[in-house]
């Protein structure tokens, strides 16, 4: 059967909130986030330039990429 492909980009404006959520075991299953602290640390960083700059509006510090893979990836361990 011919699959479909999917992909969906999203403006993160609290990448540690959105760290927090995917890494919590009671809220997802078989997602992880890598270096924790190297985002955090962005983070704050862009919320500090971001005032510091005097832009008026929300701070977009990151954008999520979400990709569906093949599905022979769900044969393997997460």
């Amino acid at each position: 059967m011919p699959r479909h492909s999917f992909i969906q980009m999203s403006k993160l404006p609290n990448v540690k909130g959105r760290i927090s959520y995917i890494t919590s075991h009671a809220r997802q299953e078989n997602l992880y986030a890598t270096y924790s602290t190297f985002w955090g640390n962005l983070a704050r960083e862009s919320q500090q330039e971001f005032q510091r700059s005097g832009t008026e509006g929300k701070c977009i510090e990151a954008r999520e990429l979400i990709i569906a893979l093949p599905e022979v990836y769900t044969q393997y361990e997460p």
